[in-house]
């Protein structure tokens, strides 16, 4: 448990410890200034924990991924378009690229075939259609890449063949 836990009897015990704090109090002090780091300070008689921020121009995640990819050098990587992985997972925002929904074509149009018991190829090729038709550029073409709404896509999909079984 963290120190702050252990100081102060008469607060609701954790069923486990901190996980950021252990985290930052084992694995930050050997990588001094890559990773926040957590500083424990006696405050009115109480013991209290509080993560510090990693120094500007940090960049976490290239480091946590730095680190991985030096203990894993032999791993088969496979380049993805860049919003696959640096976008929300929260599935709010109905966006992505162009190219990643090139990238994800293949798989789509199989299962969509599968389901409605229909040609892959044929299949394949109306579903590409539907996304060149729904791509589209932010600012008028101005800037940015082509993005298209997966909700249109996916509804245009459902009007054409239907729910899937």
């Amino acid at each position: 448990m963290s120190n702050w836990v252990k100081n102060n009897p008469g607060t609701p015990q954790p069923k486990a410890p901190d996980l950021a704090v252990v985290f930052f109090e084992n694995f930050s002090k050997d990588n001094p200034g890559r990773f926040p780091s957590a500083v424990t300070e006696t405050k009115g008689g109480k013991s209290v924990t509080s993560i510090q921020p990693v120094k500007e121009g940090s960049d976490i995640q290239a480091n946590f991924f730095d680190m991985w990819r030096q203990e894993h050098a032999d791993a088969d990587l496979q380049d993805v378009p860049g919003d696959m992985v640096t976008t929300s997972g929260s599935g709010l925002d109905p966006h992505i690229t162009l190219e990643n929904a090139e990238y994800q074509l293949d798989r789509v149009a199989s299962k969509w075939a599968q389901d409605t018991k229909q040609n892959p190829a044929k299949v394949r090729q109306q579903i590409e259609e539907i996304v060149q038709e729904k791509a589209f550029a932010p600012f008028g073409g101005l800037a940015g890449e082509k993005m298209i709404n997966v909700l249109e896509v996916n509804l245009e999909l459902r009007q054409r063949f239907g729910a899937p079984a």
